[in-house]
C-alpha cells in the first residue's frame, strides 16, 4: 500500500515535514556557523566575533533540540501515543504495532 492510499496519509506527511525540519536545522547549523566563523568574524573585533559565534552556536543547539523533540514526539496515527519516543529508529509503533507509513 502506498502512502497516498493510506488512511493516515496526512499524519505521515506531518511526520515527513517534522523529519525534514530536523535535518534542515541540523545541517543548516553547520553552514550557519561556518558563515559566522569565516564570513562574519574576520570583519568584527575579536571579542565581539567570539560572542556572536557562541550565541549562534547556542541558538543552533536550542533549535536542534526543539526540532528533535518535535520529531520524537510525533503521535502515532492509530493510537496517538509517541511513535518514536523510546526507540527513535524503530519502523513500527511500540504501543500498537503500526508500521511506519502504513
Amino acid at each position: 500500500m502506498s502512502t497516498k492510499d493510506s488512511a493516515h496519509a496526512q499524519q505521515w506527511r506531518d511526520y515527513r515535514a517534522r523529519r525534514l525540519q530536523f535535518l534542515v536545522v541540523w545541517f543548516g547549523g553547520f553552514v550557519g556557523l561556518a558563515v559566522l566563523a569565516f564570513g562574519v568574524s574576520p570583519l568584527l573585533p575579536t571579542s565581539m566575533a567570539g560572542t556572536i559565534f557562541v550565541a549562534g552556536g547556542l541558538a543552533w543547539l536550542l533549535g536542534w533540540v526543539a526540532a528533535a523533540i518535535r520529531c520524537l514526539r510525533f503521535p502515532c496515527p492509530r493510537c496517538a501515543r509517541p511513535f518514536l519516543l523510546r526507540r527513535p529508529f524503530s519502523r513500527e509503533c511500540e504501543h500498537c504495532g503500526l508500521a511506519r507509513y502504513e
